[in-house]
């Protein structure tokens, strides 16, 4: 990935915008789609959407120009899966021809930096789900466990399966859940974690770069020492803070994005491995109007991106025009503006 150096005419656009109220840009909405990188798209087709109630949406061949915009000189296969009825929250699968290669978070520690950590999903039956995975072989640092989350009771599981992708899987305790019609057994997918060494940093990139908005912003450690989802020895739970922080386009818990950092326990660092066809949760997919002029902004503020690639095909989406940019922490983030059908 190419990291561009603020110049002057990107400056100047930034600065005329402002003093002008113009928007720079906007991203409209929450991440449509999560793409993973994947050894064995089976496992996600014929174990995975099986027993999660979702359904295959499209499969085909990765078109040229999105491997030469991941900058990967191999052949690739992609299939969609998605919860019934939903249109959005999705998982796009892509498997690479040749060897597998390298995990991008390949240790489950949960204060293991770099990377998408999990993607969450709702379901109806904890047990249900618990068992469902594990009898596939998932794992989790810690069984099911219920806690108070901002105005929320919730029972989150952590685990972990196929290619290291780890979800966290939560069922709702209190206030009832509401506006999840599709909801049978697991949800779409509807927020993704990045753990980050730099949360202001992180904040930065997500509030100036990207104009998001805090849904949540919670910085504490556990109440009390004992059982915690992420997997923290339970004497050092009451001692470890995490700064957590909810962000979407429109402040919603709907394709929103999720920094959280440690205060008090440190770990590997995995943001140098999250470069395309390594394995495991690879990018989140955000709509944009007015691509060019985040491009600008992004860049001016100085994150890595791409160039902008043109007139992609993205199935179930259209003809789009895109570039990847990399966030703190090494997560690689496509903005796409659709361009034609």
């Amino acid at each position: 990935m190419k990291k561009l150096i603020p110049t002057f005419w990107n400056t100047l656009l930034l600065l005329v915008l402002a003093s002008t109220g113009a928007t720079a840009q906007q991203v409209t909405g929450g991440y449509h789609e999560i793409v993973i990188v994947t050894a064995d798209t089976s496992r996600w087709t014929g174990e995975f959407a099986p027993f999660a109630g979702w359904e295959v949406r499209e499969s085909g061949d990765v078109d040229p120009g999105w491997l030469t915009l991941w900058g990967v000189d191999r052949q690739a296969r992609y299939t969609v899966i998605g919860n019934p009825g939903t249109e959005r929250g999705f998982i796009r699968l892509v498997e690479f021809d040749g060897a597998p290669a390298d995990f991008i978070r390949p240790n489950g520690q949960s204060w293991d930096t770099g990377g998408l950590f999990d993607f969450n999903m709702r379901v109806t039956d904890m047990e249900a789900a618990r068992s469902a995975l594990m009898n596939k072989g998932w794992a989790a640092p810690s069984d099911p466990v219920q806690f108070s989350f901002g105005p929320f009771v919730v029972q989150e599981w952590l685990p972990r399966g196929p290619d290291g992708v780890r979800i966290a899987v939560i069922e709702r305790v209190a206030p009832p859940l509401e506006g999840w019609a599709n909801l049978r057994k697991f949800s779409r997918a509807f927020n993704a974690t990045m753990v980050v060494a730099d949360i202001a940093d992180a904040r930065r990139f997500w509030r100036e770069g990207l104009g998001f908005k805090s849904y949540i912003e919670h910085k504490a450690p556990s109440k009390e020492a004992g059982p915690n989802v992420l997997g923290i020895p339970h004497n050092l739970a009451t001692e470890i803070v995490r700064d957590v922080s909810i962000l979407h386009p429109d402040a919603k818990n709907e394709g929103s994005i999720e920094l959280l950092a440690y205060e008090g326990a440190t770990g590997a660092d995995f943001s140098g491995k999250t470069d395309m066809p390594n394995r495991g949760i690879a990018r989140l997919r955000f709509p944009v109007s007015g691509l060019e002029a985040l491009w600008q902004k992004v860049s001016g503020l100085g994150y890595a991106v791409t160039d902008i690639a043109k007139e992609l095909p993205m199935s179930g989406i259209g003809i789009v025009d895109v570039f990847v940019a990399t966030a703190p922490g090494g997560t690689k983030i496509e903005l796409y503006e659709v361009v034609g059908n």
